[in-house]
């Protein structure tokens, strides 16, 4: 047999047959394969081009999130009520103490890249940061001296109008005796707040820091510029380069210019471009390095297909009686038809499966468009009950409610010859004929001062549609009669979130401030801040005062706190809180003090109620009427004391460092030591020996701001002595120890 007959029946064999047959099998793989390498090979720039543009993205992203957290660190320390009393020549140690306590606070951060915190008083032309308090001059000549920033441009930024300022980084050196020594390199960042024109944040950020967590490699070579091109920092980035960068083209994020990529992209927080430089040989080295992959990739794997049509095919070979009764199973046309059958059932329960399940959802659709439109409207006018069944109907287009809340004036009282309903009626019907004229509509009266409407359509989208405009400016050509506060609810879809919708514009009508004009709120209001107007400290001190009579006190109280409320922008229902607060605090003097409770409750029936105020003036005048009409009552009790009154006080002033009891005073009044107790409360509001501590202490108080005494001869002087018994009651008067109290002095006093 010659060797064309050897090599044909080598090629009739099984064996070599199962081997062609696996072979032809692989060759389309590794055909694909291989047309997969050149696919990607040909786009391996672009995708290098991705892969540092997302590198570059999410590193935008740390920067940005990291100055947002700046941002709103500076603000929380603008916000501090301590810078008050630090912005004066005579600095408040301990509240500077506790200010830099918040500083550090925030320097303790390790996700921040923080190195110090400057707080700069204009007035003063101090600073106060984490480690220390100086003079400005002092803080940036000595401590933070720099070649590009003197004390000077931080003097000037006061007169900046932006709030927040992100500058060029710099290095910044401490002056020593003899010599400089480099502190760092920092980027410095200022915050401001146009209400406290009188300070401002400068924050130093640590440039190696953010270079370090902010990057995937610190051989990355990046630049940051502001608005107008300047550089603000650089990482590995040399003259030349800086000097020679590209024209931005908008809206594309990578720029070719003299073999070197440059990928921007501005900030949306900072406004800040964000540079990233890769020379065009290090992708070319990139793309070496994947086509390098590829190419093994594809011979490892022709091996791997190789090896294994041969590992396969010596299996089936030996069994050969086994082979041939597997070929004959898989190719018999009922095996096929079976195999196509079984795939064919399975498909055909699925699908029947799925028509099943859409049978069902069309049934619901069907049922629930039965529902009419004036069944839904019966359903929206329950909805302020929360066990209220709302599933029977939908709504099938985006809606919104506005929930609208009449306060009516005094002038509405005295002037208009309508009571509130009826004025309210008229409202709702103006309300409901201006908004059909821009959307579908419903509008239905909850209270005889809530009127609630519900929009429907695709022209709601905004969060104050514009139709709500043209309504404010009707509303407040009459504002000297009533005041409306709309709240604007947020676009809803589903009519399950009924009740939740309408729960949210009531809490919206909450955040109204105190004013006659019309208010549109919507949900994107910042929520305000729900602190009591008074703290306790203070509503204690008024108290007291009001007690005593002591009017200008109370007042200027009174005028303090509400310019904190004005300060903050409070809501007009924190100043009725307030308002309300001091007419419990009248009401307790009244009880404390016996004065005649019905004069008091026709004076407040006069006045009328706080919350009908329905500005800032108003209300002041409502509260001061009424503490001056209180501390009237007050005065005239003290004022018609009687002979035992006036001898019991005249005894104590004359005798207050002896020791003074209630058996002394009886014995010389002839009268019994109860009755003189009982009678002297009735008389002054006051336990008797409430009012001796309260006198020995303010005598105390006048000897420790005057004379230069040791405490315990100052105790001894107003009748104590127990060095410990007086401490404890001067504290627990004062609020403070009498060295303490010595302290504040000197600190008031300079």
């Amino acid at each position: 047999m010659g060797k064309i007959g050897l090599l044909k029946h080598a090629a009739g064999s099984l064996f070599i047959q199962l081997l062609l047959s696996f072979l032809a099998i692989l060759i389309p793989l590794i055909s694909f394969f291989f047309f997969s390498f050149t696919l990607l090979k040909n786009h391996a720039t672009d995708e290098v081009i991705k892969y540092n543009t997302l590198s570059m993205n999410k590193t935008i992203e740390k920067y940005e999130n990291h100055f947002n957290q700046i941002r709103n660190i500076g603000l929380d320390l603008l916000l501090d009520e301590k810078l008050n009393t630090l912005n004066r020549s005579t600095l408040d140690y301990l509240n500077a103490r506790s200010l830099m306590r918040s500083i550090n606070s925030y320097l303790g951060h390790k996700d921040i890249a923080l190195h110090n915190i400057f707080i700069y008083f204009k007035k003063s032309n101090f600073i106060i940061s984490g480690d220390r308090g100086a003079g400005a001059d002092e803080m940036f000549s000595q401590y933070y001296q720099s070649a590009d920033y003197s004390p000077a441009f931080w003097a000037e930024q006061f007169s900046k109008s932006s709030s927040f300022s992100i500058l060029p980084s710099s290095t910044f050196k401490e002056k020593t005796i003899n010599q400089l020594t480099a502190k760092g390199r920092y980027m410095p960042v200022i915050v401001r707040n146009k209400f406290f024109p009188d300070y401002q944040v400068i924050i130093m950020l640590d440039l190696n820091k953010m270079l370090h967590e902010f990057h995937d490699s610190s051989q990355d070579q990046f630049l940051l510029l502001d608005a107008a091109g300047n550089p603000l920092a650089a990482n590995n980035v040399n003259e030349q380069v800086e000097s020679t960068l590209p024209a931005w083209e908008s809206g594309k994020n990578d720029v070719k210019q003299n073999d070197i990529y440059y990928f921007n992209k501005v900030g949306s927080v900072t406004g800040i471009r964000y540079v990233k430089i890769v020379p065009d040989n290090l992708i070319s080295a990139q793309i070496s390095n994947i086509n390098s992959i590829l190419l093994t990739l594809l011979i490892v794997f022709a091996i791997i297909s190789i090896c294994a049509a041969w590992f396969f095919t010596k299996r089936f070979h030996n069994p050969v009686k086994n082979i041939m009764q597997s070929i004959q199973t898989l190719n018999a046309p009922s095996a096929v038809q079976s195999s196509i059958h079984e795939f064919n059932y399975i498909n055909d329960q699925v699908r029947h499966l799925v028509q099943t399940n859409n049978t069902i959802d069309q049934a619901n659709s069907r049922k629930n468009s039965l529902l009419s439109y004036y069944a839904f409207m019966n359903k929206i006018k329950n909805i302020k009950l929360k066990d209220q069944e709302l599933y029977d109907f939908s709504i099938q287009e985006p809606y919104r409610l506005l929930l609208f809340r009449l306060q009516f004036t005094p002038s509405f009282f005295r002037e208009i010859d309508a009571d509130e309903g009826k004025a309210s009626f008229f409202v709702r019907e103006y309300i409901d004929s201006h908004l059909k004229t821009y959307v579908q509509t419903q509008t239905i009266q909850l209270e005889h001062d809530l009127i609630l409407s519900l929009v429907i359509g695709n022209s709601i989208q905004e969060d104050i549609p514009a139709f709500l405009s043209s309504l404010k400016t009707v509303f407040d050509l009459d504002q000297r009669y009533w005041s409306v506060t709309i709240g604007v609810g947020s676009l809803y879809r589903n009519s399950s979130d009924l009740t939740r919708a309408y729960e949210q514009v009531q809490a919206l009508l909450d955040y109204r401030k105190l004013g006659n004009v019309t208010q549109i709120i919507t949900a994107a209001e910042p929520l305000p801040d729900w602190q009591a107007a008074m703290t306790g400290g203070q509503e204690q001190e008024l108290y007291t005062n009001l007690s005593s009579g002591n009017e200008e006190f109370v007042l200027r109280i009174v005028s303090k706190v509400l310019g904190q409320l004005e300060k903050k922008d409070a809501t007009a229902n924190q100043y009725y809180d307030f308002a309300d607060n001091i007419v419990q605090l009248v009401t307790k003097t009244f009880a404390s003090l016996h004065l005649d409770m019905q004069a008091l409750q026709s004076h407040l029936a006069l006045s009328g109620k706080a919350r009908s105020c329905s500005n800032q003036d108003e209300l002041q005048d409502y509260v001061v009427q009424l503490l001056t009409f209180a501390m009237a009552r007050v005065n005239e009790k003290k004022a018609a004391r009687d002979n035992i009154i006036e001898f019991v006080m005249k005894y104590m002033e004359q005798h207050y460092q002896d020791d003074i009891t209630l058996d002394i005073l009886s014995d010389k009044l002839n009268i019994s030591a109860s009755y003189l107790s009982t009678y002297f409360k009735t008389k002054t509001g006051m336990n008797f020996i409430d009012y001796i501590n309260n006198y020995r202490i303010d005598m105390a108080k006048s000897l420790l701001k005057g004379a230069d005494l040791r405490i315990q001869d100052v105790a001894t002087q107003v009748g104590y002595q127990n060095i410990n018994s007086f401490n404890r009651m001067f504290k627990k008067i004062s609020g403070v120890t009498p060295s303490e109290f010595r302290k504040q002095q000197y600190l008031i006093e300079g």
